[in-house]
């Protein structure tokens, strides 16, 4: 559950931070989320939100198995 809620919050800010980019039209903002380092962290938010959610239908389904 953890990794589920800490990727969608990694994701939440990564989209965050392209709205208040366009919001405050800021080229320090818009070189920010264009780096590479933004991409790796959208990657990781991704594959941590997946694996979270993988882990809860694990448990769910062992739940309703036994």
């Amino acid at each position: 559950m953890y990794l589920f809620l800490g990727g969608a919050a990694l994701l939440a800010a990564i989209i965050g931070l392209f709205w208040l980019k366009d919001r405050l039209r800021s080229p320090l903002l818009a070189r920010i989320a264009y780096s590479g380092l933004t991409a790796r962290l959208a990657v990781v938010g991704a594959a941590l939100s997946a694996l979270g959610l993988l882990l809860i239908l694990v448990e769910l389904v062992g739940r309703v198995l036994a």
